[in-house]
């Protein structure tokens, strides 16, 4: 193989890794939240609260990464032009 043609694998980005970690977490969460759910025969309606909170630190997590990002870059950028 000619080391041209081949093409390095992109660096995995903090926030994949994050959105990875939190995608685990929360559908481990769910699997073991609706395996308990049915073993004591317990209603499914209590369980809707759970979820959302789980998508809701999702989104706060990428959130913060996001900002700090862009508040990094303007950072940069202002150094750039002194």
């Amino acid at each position: 193989m000619n080391s041209k043609t081949t093409k390095k694998k992109p660096k995995m980005k903090t926030l994949d890794k994050v959105l990875i970690i939190i995608g685990v977490f929360v559908a481990v969460f769910i699997i073991a939240t609706v395996i308990i759910y049915t073993y004591n025969g317990w209603p499914y309606d209590t369980l809707i609260p759970c979820v959302v909170g789980g998508g809701v630190l999702e989104a706060i997590n990428t959130m913060i990464i996001t900002v700090n990002k862009i508040k990094h870059n303007k950072i940069g950028e202002d150094e750039d032009e002194s």
